[in-house]
């Protein structure tokens, strides 16, 4: 966590962790399709979401502010 960059594929600003997402955030991040071989601990500890068009980044990508 930490530092926050805009959506890739929106360019909505600050990417949300798992721990500020809102229950019925968390419910849809569950429901989308998983991105690469991560298992849902992963992903909540690693990755981050857009709560705008769901995109998922998983912290491999290249983080440009």
């Amino acid at each position: 966590m930490g530092y926050r960059h805009s959506c890739p594929r929106c360019e909505k600003r600050g990417l949300k962790s798992w721990s500020e997402l809102n229950d019925e955030e968390r419910e849809v991040v569950k429901r989308l399709p998983l991105s690469g071989d991560y298992s849902l601990e992963e992903r909540q500890q690693h990755h981050r979401w857009c709560t705008r068009c769901w995109y998922e980044s998983t912290g491999s990508e290249s983080k440009n502010a």
